[in-house]
């Protein structure tokens, strides 16, 4: 499969079928135009006039079906151009790859010699400059065929806008008449009409969205009062001083998660920024695959720590265009209500979060803000990755945010399960039995009970390591762990969400790209 879209010799056959329409159009004109009214007939001088009054007809639209045809042929040119570059920088790319990898390995073990010897030889240490320079040149390479790849797709975008061009001039040449302004008048008015119609969906959509937000926040205070309501009634169990004492848990656990959803929500966006951690090529991870999707969740954890939070958005080249992965970070923070680091994946937005979905967080607000930087456009398809409250927000966004194309949520450890998530997104929710976190969302419903459509895989199976007395883990709520479940489970995975493989190309073009912020 070619690196860029579109198949140049099947365009390239049709333009030349435009373009023997249009001379087959000029035939017609003349044998019409031939035709000699030598016949005082009425029915004679009929068909004449009805010649001469479509030959007129065909004149006016040959021009605007030959320059269309002309511009098409032009622009199937110029993609068998682009396609030819970007092939040939494709297979430049995959020599420079590995040309990389080697000279990056010969460097790496040449450095670890000099390193391991007590007095390496000057024969030796002459050797590490060469080394460097060529693991250079080799990085230098994949860069230039990565940047002869954009190139292709740029030239085979600005030709496709010439060609849009050129065949608006023609119509617009020779758009005249009575006829032709009614139909441009009707045109307008269809697409005042369709813009209309878009912006009544795009409403509508954003009206539902923010019903289910406030139905669920409603059900989440709910839940959060009841609890509350328990503590106080357990307190009057033990007479008047414990209905104080019980009333004043219950005051300070309210007014404690006031504060942390308020704390959060008000803030403003935190300013995000690209970054690379990864400064030197051999530590970047390898590019994911599904089996090795949850790895991500461990890695930007690591990334940001208490101090930052830390996105990581994968950009491959699926069968119909862009497909973007976002994994998102966990809790890092816990104690933001006694001295906050930094990190907006807190405590205080994992509370908004889980009780208040109808407001925005800092962090939700910071993910989109990364997502735009990333040039994820609005029709292109995303996937969600999370673990806990990484999990949480990809959930979240899938249910209340409709401003992109979200396909796929793949979480582990995550209380999901309650969140109104459309029945068209791929949703895989990973489980491990002892772990209290997925179970979170327990206060609204027994989420045993819940039946979620075909979109919809839960794997619910012990931690890969179990307490043989309690059958439970200390580590049941840990991404490594969470994500070697998944690859134990890849099979089933595959098999009920066949669509996840376009998020993955191990053979083609794959960016990754990073971006931080802190409150």
């Amino acid at each position: 499969m070619s690196v860029l879209p579109g198949r140049p010799a099947e365009l390239t056959s049709r333009a030349a079928d435009l373009v023997s329409s249009a001379e087959v159009i000029l035939d017609v004109i003349q044998e019409l135009r031939g035709i000699v009214a030598d016949d005082e007939g009425k029915a004679v001088q009929a068909l004449y006039e009805q010649n001469d009054e479509i030959s007129s007809q065909l004149e006016r639209i040959h021009p605007r079906y030959k320059s269309t045809a002309d511009a098409i042929t032009e622009y199937a040119v110029a993609l068998t151009a682009a396609h030819d570059d970007a092939e040939r920088a494709e297979d430049d790319l995959d020599d420079a790859l590995l040309a990389q990898g080697r000279a990056d390995r010969a460097l790496a073990d040449l450095t670890d010699q000099v390193k391991t010897a007590d007095t390496p030889s000057p024969a030796l240490t002459d050797q590490v400059p060469g080394a460097q320079r060529a693991a250079d040149d080799a990085a230098a390479a994949v860069a230039s065929a990565r940047d002869r790849i954009d190139a292709a797709r740029e030239a085979m975008n600005e030709a496709a806008e010439a060609a849009i061009r050129r065949i608006d001039a023609a119509i617009d040449a020779t758009n005249e008449g009575f006829w032709d302004g009614v139909g441009d008048f009707f045109s307008d008015i269809g697409d005042f009409l369709a813009g209309v119609g878009e912006w009544i969906g795009d409403f509508l959509q954003g009206v539902v969205d923010l019903l289910k937000s406030i139905a669920d926040t409603i059900v989440a205070i709910l839940g959060a009062l009841v609890v509350l309501l328990l503590v106080v009634a357990i307190g009057a169990l033990f007479g008047t001083i414990g209905l104080i004492i019980g009333a004043v848990i219950a005051s300070v656990l309210a007014a404690f998660l006031i504060w942390s959803v308020l704390s959060d929500v008000t803030k403003s966006t935190p300013d995000v920024s690209r970054t690379d951690p990864y400064p030197h090529p051999e530590d970047r991870p390898q590019d994911p695959t599904l089996a090795t999707l949850l790895d991500g969740t461990g890695e930007v954890d690591s990334l940001g720590k208490e101090t930052d939070s830390v996105v990581k958005i994968t950009k491959v080249l699926g069968p119909d265009g862009w497909y973007y992965t976002v994994t998102l970070p966990s809790t890092q923070e816990w104690l933001s209500r006694f001295g906050d680091q930094g990190a907006v994946n807190d405590l205080d937005s994992n509370l908004a979060l889980m009780l208040t979905p109808a407001l925005q967080t800092q962090y939700e607000r910071a993910v989109l803000e990364a997502m735009g930087q990333a040039g994820v456009g609005p029709d292109d398809p995303v996937m969600l990755v999370g673990f806990s409250q990484g999990g949480i927000m990809a959930g979240h966004l899938a249910a209340y945010n409709s401003d992109y194309n979200w396909r796929a949520v793949v979480a582990s450890g995550a209380p999901i399960d309650h969140m109104p998530i459309p029945s068209d997104i791929d949703v895989v929710s990973v489980q491990h039995n002892g772990d209290p976190v997925p179970r979170l969302d327990a206060i609204a419903g027994d989420f045993d009970s819940i039946e979620h459509g075909p979109n919809w895989t839960s794997i619910r199976v012990d931690p890969p390591e179990p307490n043989p007395v309690l059958g439970i883990d200390a580590g049941a709520h840990n991404a490594d762990d969470y994500a070697g479940t998944l690859e134990q489970h890849l099979a089933q995975v595959q098999q009920n969400h066949p669509s996840l493989v376009n998020f993955f190309d191990e053979d083609g073009y794959v960016n990754t790209s990073y971006y931080h912020w802190t409150e």
